[in-house]
């Protein structure tokens, strides 16, 4: 009966985009950019797939398969000087299940404006997430809170929103769903009385290994994607382990509206220090911004685990 009653729970959620979301213009885009060497390197198919600190991300349901505390450190290069750092963290407990946190910092170059009498600009934006993910007999539920804050000149936004997931495993299959930035708009002050709504995202994915032995395994996962300024985004990814040593990971989204369109590659090694276990990690993601021209962004993670 529980598999049927998430099943439903699955369906009902699907339909939420259909039924509420559109095409429209958000704030807060740090809230879209990926953030994780390993879900890059996959294209964002995640939510079901994921089973480290990156998870809190995508799918807090999924922070339940974390068995021992860890820590993630990842930077993403992207173009125009635009890098974005983050640091995750993960700690299980007996009783109140997987605790996880993520604080996301995004510095863009200084505008200088030296054509304009105006002063240069300064802008960053920063997200300080807290989730928790917890065993419901079967069932894998979770709830982030996330605290956002903009800086644009001498104007300052901040708001909070929550996300919410679940997770089950049918038939061999690891299914996913959550829906993300949920909350109030971001408005700057001092400033015009304009509030942008948040991306609210819905996300619909499952995943399954296909190969498990002592010597390599394969996974693989798709997911359905809906944010609220962008449409559907359609994403697979498929990850090889060889001797839990080194790991092949490639992605595709199908994204047209934005620079998230395309293909993904990564790759991590994975080594044992004695006391903690390190995954060193690169994700490449190409995106053709128009014909002839390409920008590259690169992604550089280490995962520690205690």
């Amino acid at each position: 009966m529980k598999i049927i009653f998430c099943g439903l729970i699955l369906v009902v959620m699907s339909m939420i985009p259909s039924i509420m979301l559109g095409a429209g213009i958000t704030g807060a885009d740090i809230l879209e950019v990926p953030i994780g060497v390993r879900p890059t390197a996959l294209g964002g198919a995640y939510s079901a797939l994921g089973d480290d600190v990156y998870i809190i991300d995508y799918n807090p349901a999924g922070l339940v398969r974390i068995d021992s505390p860890s820590i993630g450190l990842d930077n993403l290069q992207s173009f125009a000087g635009i890098d974005t750092q983050s640091i995750s963290l993960a700690i299980p407990t007996e009783t109140y299940g997987t605790f996880g946190a993520q604080i996301i910092y995004r510095g863009v170059p200084t505008i200088e404006n030296l054509l304009a009498t105006d002063p240069a600009v300064q802008a960053y934006d920063s997200v300080v997430i807290i989730g928790d993910g917890y065993r419901l007999g079967g069932i894998d539920v979770g709830v982030n809170i996330k605290n956002i804050f903009s800086e644009l000149a001498n104007e300052h936004a901040f708001t909070t929103a929550f996300d919410f997931g679940i997770a089950l495993r049918v038939l061999g299959f690891r299914l996913a769903t959550s829906v993300q930035n949920v909350g109030p708009g971001v408005r700057f002050e001092p400033g015009p009385n304009i509030t942008d709504p948040l991306p609210l995202t819905y996300r619909l994915g499952i995943g399954r290994p296909l190969i498990t032995n002592l010597s390599s395994s394969l996974l693989v996962a798709v997911e359905l994607v809906q944010i609220f300024d962008q449409g559907f985004q359609e994403s697979v990814g498929i990850e090889y382990w060889r001797q839990r040593f080194i790991a092949l990971r490639m992605g595709y989204r199908n994204d047209p509206n934005n620079l998230d369109n395309g293909f993904s590659l990564g790759a991590a090694i994975r080594h044992n220090f004695g006391i903690f276990e390190c995954e060193f990690g690169y994700a490449w993601h190409p995106a053709s911004v128009i014909q002839g021209f390409t920008v590259n962004s690169n992604t550089f993670g280490i995962l520690i685990w205690l």
